[in-house]
């Protein structure tokens, strides 16, 4: 995070007092102290760009998937609507045979629509040839049987398509039947008879057919159609067309929601940010009070029990500030779109102001300390601010680091200058 730890701006200030004043002179800051402090600062802010931007990264990475694919499916329908114009301007198969064509067609470019929607490869590809097989899915081969002829769900065609195509079976090609023809099919093949028995004559009889066509005909394999034996009449297809275009159009525009709220700012993302911070500037107020008392002059088998408090105390307090500093700062960048380093330098320069203002309450500084302490925090905070974006451009190839190290001496220069001449 860009800025200074609250904890050492009170350190930073004048040692000079009113003569209102009852407090003593407060310490100038050790430089190894305040380095350590505003590189804990600048890397919060830095964990929050990085996980902000790792965000924004996958969510335009999943948009840009979902355009590409659905210029895909806008492809095959722009190629379905061509070739059923071409169908219905030739009138190829006549009045009762069109739908076949028609049905050949519209589960090629369906089927691809709908692989494009599910990010999957279109694999469909219209043969057109009048030979055995209709078309391939991959290197799977169909033939399309669409006929009520004689009540039986096509499947008397079916029958006489493999009997002419035997190596049809051989190569393992599948029937396709439409969509509602699939359906009566699969119930009746798999109603127990004792239950097709108590059913009306005319569906029992259907019932003996299919059980007997199943029997006689164990290999042939049959799947359903995209599309319904009535949707693919001449006088429907274009209110079918029209259907799949605008459920496309819907199911992208879900997608596109559901990619941005999968990828938006959460509360998990917001606790995590917050235990990131705190572990930084915890760690860093706990080091910081430990190297300041080794640099006393104290070794450490003459640590006492009020010197691991103090240690504690640092970490605890620093963990506090580091949480609330790195939950602010995600807020910012998130609702209102305020870059991580000018959010870290506000929110440090409001942590130091308070933290005068608390001092000054206390009596511990007088008014005029108030008012050059405060301003100082402020202008460190933009130096900061100021340091940290100039470290990124200068080092583009390690921002995290140049935002650091850019942070780290905006503000030490501006601390040099406070302490050399205005000490």
């Amino acid at each position: 995070m860009v800025g200074i730890s609250w904890g050492l701006s009170a350190w930073k200030k004048s040692a000079q007092t009113d003569e209102s004043s009852s407090s003593s002179v407060r310490p100038i800051p050790d430089v190894t102290s305040a380095t350590l402090h505003e590189a804990a600062g600048q890397a919060d802010a830095v964990v929050v760009d990085v996980i902000n931007a790792t965000r924004i990264s996958k969510l335009l990475s999943r948009l840009a998937g979902i355009d590409r694919n659905q210029a895909g499916a806008n492809e095959e329908i722009k190629l379905l609507k061509a070739e059923i114009q071409k169908l219905l301007i030739s009138n190829r198969g006549g009045e009762k045979g069109i739908h076949g064509f028609i049905g050949e067609t519209s589960q090629v470019h369906i089927s691809n629509i709908k692989a494009f929607i599910n990010g999957d490869e279109p694999l469909y590809v219209l043969l057109d040839d009048n030979s055995m097989t209709d078309y391939l899915r991959g290197m799977q081969i169909i033939q399309q049987k669409a006929c009520q002829a004689g009540g039986h769900l096509g499947l008397d065609a079916i029958k006489h398509h493999a009997e002419k195509y035997p190596e049809f079976i051989e190569k393992g090609g599948i029937y396709q039947i439409p969509q509602d023809m699939y359906k009566k099919y699969n119930l009746l093949r798999n109603l127990p008879e004792e239950v097709a028995l108590k059913m009306r004559r005319e569906d029992l009889r259907l019932w003996k057919y299919i059980k007997t066509f199943t029997d006689e005909n164990p290999n042939i394999k049959i799947e359903p159609m995209e599309v319904t034996y009535s949707e693919i009449q001449a006088g429907n297809i274009g209110d079918t067309v029209k259907k799949v275009e605008d459920d496309t159009d819907r199911e992208f525009e879900n997608q596109r929601k559901e990619a941005h709220d999968a990828h938006a700012p959460s509360l998990e993302e917001f606790l995590k940010i917050c235990g990131i911070s705190a572990a930084i500037e915890g760690g860093v107020s706990a080091a910081t009070e430990f190297i300041l008392k080794i640099k006393s002059g104290k070794k450490l088998a003459e640590f006492t029990k009020d010197d691991i408090h103090d240690i504690v105390g640092k970490l605890l307090t620093g963990s506090g500030k580091g949480a609330v500093r790195g939950g602010l700062v995600y807020m910012a960048t998130n609702i209102y779109k305020i870059p991580a380093a000018v959010a870290s330098g506000i929110v440090t320069a409001l942590f130091s102001v308070c933290h005068e203002g608390y001092l000054f309450f206390k009596k511990k500084i007088s008014r005029k300390q108030l008012v050059k302490n405060s301003i100082f925090c402020i202008i460190e905070s933009i130096a900061s601010v100021a340091g940290a974006t100039l470290g990124r451009q200068l080092f583009k190839k390690c921002p995290i680091l140049g935002a650091i190290a850019g942070s780290v001496l905006g503000s030490a220069a501006v601390g040099y200058t406070r302490r050399t001449v205005f000490a």
